[in-house]
Parts: C-alpha cells; sequence; structure tokens
C-alpha cells in the first residue's frame, strides 16, 4: 500500500482522505479492543498523546501526519528485520531540534539581511542593509542568544529559555500572575547567579528587539476622534472640548488619558509571512497549488475572487501580494463580574494561505484593540488600520523573500469582512433595525 499522501501538502485532496481511512482501518485491525491509540498528527500530538480514533481521524484532516511516519510501527506494523537484523528499532518521529537553534533561526528570520554587505542601489531584488538602530537590536539580540542561563549551562540560553517558558504560557493559557509565579520558582531553584528574568514585563523585555509592538493611541472620552497624527499634540477634543486627560493631583507629574486603545501595526505583521521559510511558500498556494476541478475549498475557487483578479490583474499578477479578511465582535472578558464592559479585539488573517492553515489562530493578527464599547464610532478607531491598508494598497512594503533571497513589495488588500449581522452595521454604518434593515435591498425593500 502507497504511502505517498503523507507527503501530499493538500489535505483536501481524494488521494489524501482515502489515505486517513486506510490508516484510520489499519490502526482498528491491528488494535481492535483499543478505545484509544496514538495520534500521529505533527502539529499538536506527535504520537506522544492518545485520542479516540475518530478524534485521530479528525486530528490528521486538520493538521496532517508526522511527514516521516511512514512505518506505522505504534500502531501494530511490524517492522521488517530481515533486512536489517542488527539495526536498532527506530521510532519514526520528527526529528528533535535544538531549542538555541530555533531562537536563532527566529532571529534569523525577523532579520533576514541583517549580517549582509551588499549595498547596490536600483536593484530590485538585493536585500538591502538594515539601519542602525535595527542592526543594534539585531546585535543585542545576538549577546543575549550567546549568554548562557547560568555559568556552565550549555543547553538554554537567556532568550531560549524564555521563548520555552512563553510558549508553555501560551499554549496552556497561563495568566501573567501564575507566569510570574512560576517565573520566580524557577529562578529560585537555579544557581544564584542565574540571568532568568524575575517577571513576564522584564521576560518581554528581553525579546523586544523581535518587533511586534503595539501603540496607544489616546481616544476622546466621547469617542469623537483619536489623537491622532495631526490631532497628536491637543489636550482637548476640537469636537466636543472634553479634556484628553483625567483631572488628578497637581503634584502628580504623568497624565492619565482618559480613554486609550491598542493598535497593533499591520506590516511587521505580514512581512514574518514571507521572512520565514515555514510559510513563504505556502503564501503563494492559492495561485500555484490549488488544483481547479470545480469544488469550493477555499475563498480563490469563489467569483468574488475571481471577479478580482479580472478588476485589478496587475494586484492579481504577483500571487506573493496578501489578500486579507477583517473580523470583529465585543465580548465582555469579565463575565458577571461587569456587565456592562464589552472589548473589541479587530483580526486581520491572510487568505493567501491554504484552506488548513488560514484559519488556523496562528495566523490570525489582532491589529486593533478597543477596551470599551466604541458604539456607532467605531470607524473612528478603525482610523489607524485604514491609514495603513490605504498605503499598502498604493504603496506596498519592501520585504524580504526567504524562499527566492529576494526582496520585493508586497502590497495588501481587504477582500471582505466577517461578522455578525449587529457588528455588521457598525463596520459598515448602514443599519440593520427598522425599515431598511435589509443591506442588500437597501432603498429597494419590500415589505408587509
Amino acid at each position: 500500500m502507497s504511502r505517498r499522501w503523507i507527503q501530499n501538502p493538500n489535505r483536501c485532496t481524494n488521494e489524501y482522505l482515502d489515505g486517513i481511512e486506510d490508516f484510520i482501518e489499519f490502526a482498528r485491525r491491528h488494535n481492535p479492543s483499543a478505545t484509544r491509540i496514538r495520534c500521529p498528527c505533527r502539529r499538536r500530538c506527535n504520537n506522544t498523546f492518545w485520542e479516540t480514533i475518530e478524534n485521530v481521524g479528525f486530528h490528521l484532516v486538520r493538521n496532517g501526519m508526522i511527514e516521516t511516519y511512514s512505518i506505522w510501527n505504534l500502531h501494530g506494523e511490524q517492522v521488517d528485520h530481515a533486512s536489517s537484523s542488527n539495526a536498532p528499532r527506530v521510532d519514526n518521529v520528527e526529528p528533535i531540534v535544538d531549542p538555541n537553534d530555533q531562537v536563532m533561526g527566529i532571529i534569523q528570520d525577523a532579520f533576514p539581511f541583517a549580517s549582509t554587505n551588499i549595498n547596490q542601489e536600483g536593484e530590485d531584488d538585493v536585500p538591502t542593509p538594515i539601519d542602525s538602530a535595527e542592526f543594534e537590536q539585531y546585535e543585542k539580540l545576538l549577546k543575549n542568544v550567546n549568554q548562557e542561563l547560568y555559568p556552565g549551562c550549555e543547553s538554554f540560553s537567556v532568550p531560549t529559555a524564555i521563548v520555552e517558558l512563553m510558549h508553555g504560557k501560551i499554549k496552556y493559557r497561563m495568566s501573567n500572575l501564575c507566569f510570574d509565579y512560576f517565573l520566580g520558582v524557577f529562578k529560585r531553584m537555579l544557581p544564584t547567579d542565574n540571568c532568568l528574568p524575575k517577571d513576564h514585563k522584564h521576560a518581554q523585555k528581553v525579546l523586544h528587539g523581535l518587533g511586534l509592538g503595539y501603540e496607544k493611541i489616546h481616544a476622546c472620552k466621547n469617542n469623537c476622534m483619536l489623537f491622532y497624527k495631526e490631532h497628536e499634540t491637543l489636550d482637548t477634543c476640537p469636537i466636543c472640548n472634553e479634556s484628553r486627560f483625567k483631572m488628578t493631583s497637581q503634584n502628580r507629574t504623568t497624565k492619565i488619558p482618559q480613554k486609550v486603545m491598542r493598535y497593533l501595526p499591520l506590516k511587521p505583521r505580514l512581512q514574518p509571512l514571507y521572512m520565514s521559510t515555514h510559510t513563504a511558500t505556502d503564501m503563494r498556494w492559492h495561485k500555484k497549488k490549488r488544483v481547479d476541478d470545480d469544488v469550493m475549498r477555499h475563498p480563490a475557487y469563489g467569483e468574488a475572487w475571481k471577479e478580482f483578479d479580472r478588476t485589478f490583474p496587475e494586484f492579481a499578477a504577483d500571487p506573493r501580494n496578501v489578500r486579507l479578511g477583517l473580523a470583529t465582535d465585543g465580548f465582555n472578558p469579565y463575565g458577571v463580574l461587569n456587565q456592562h464592559h464589552s472589548t473589541w479585539p479587530i483580526i486581520a488573517f491572510p487568505y493567501n494561505l491554504p484552506p488548513w492553515k488560514c484559519m488556523k489562530k496562528e495566523y490570525m493578527m489582532m491589529t486593533v484593540l478597543i477596551t470599551e464599547d466604541p458604539g456607532r464610532s467605531i470607524d473612528v478607531y478603525l482610523r489607524p488600520l485604514v491609514d495603513e491598508l490605504k498605503d499598502l494598497w498604493t504603496n506596498g512594503v519592501r520585504t524580504f523573500d526567504k524562499s527566492t533571497g529576494r526582496m520585493f513589495t508586497l502590497r495588501a488588500v481587504v477582500m471582505w469582512t466577517v461578522n455578525d449581522f449587529p457588528a455588521y452595521a457598525m463596520v459598515s454604518g448602514w443599519s440593520t433595525k427598522g425599515y431598511m434593515a435589509c443591506p442588500v435591498c437597501k432603498e429597494d425593500v419590500t415589505s408587509g
């Protein structure tokens, strides 16, 4: 039985789905009384977790099988020792990667051409050197990578330990308070001259050079405007005359703003998709690897996508240009403790990726965080994102493509938004209540 389907990157093909059915049947036949088996999916379980047979099938469709697991010895297959009677039995699992090498790879992805000395003007595909500030950040990160966690520790550098701990924090949804507690425990366990940060705040400072920060932008208390660009230096709102800052003691040296939004720039979140070897090739999937067989597997098969390509052929000519979706909705992170609070994150996600990746949380990018209900003024808070999207459409941003080793101009467009009906009204500006509530019929509505 051929197992080439394991290497197939398109997990929607009949070959791949039939292969999963063959594997499930094989596992049932060799483990007739088992209710749970090892799950060989490559993104989550890696043959280390036990799942029900039905869940294993679901995981394999969603995450894919370990590409090196071609001999199913952990599921009952007998290894042929006739050809290698003296060879030890080795489990087919993904190779173990040195954590220090992983962190070094992250830094190289963040600064892909930091060490280049090429500076040829006029050439579009030559990586241009980074400026002095970025190079200083690069050197600082390299210095930290070479810093041992404690004298004599060869397994972990300071950034490696922090990345491992941060990964666990996110994976198991630890709060900052819980993370601070365990970080303090680990610090006391290690030798007294260790360099482990004492809390989450200091750990973030070590990784700050990798980018992906955010900007705080002050907003009017009544949601009239942002103190942004031409209004950045004002102390009162020119629309309602409300003060920008809260009334505090005269002895206080720092001013407290009435309302703050967080803006997470989109460009530095799109660029790593091409600076990383893991995603640079997948970002071309929608044009290079999709199979046109009249089966709807991805928005790229839809008529809206094809109509956009016909309308803007220059944008569509380069498959690396990013097509985004935008989604938002409000939720209450405090539950019943504060029933009047509402937080509104605005999420962007790239549709260039194949269908088994484009909607994964790893590739969803929060661009705006509004910590109070914006009401009908969500457009006020969207202004920084709209400005950046306009610039990405018109001018683009210079980006290094790791798969080709060349620079290109990355452009982006928002194809559509994804909202429930009330949020649709807030984002679009069309009222979804009353006589003309239908956003399709609009003024031509007929009702009784």
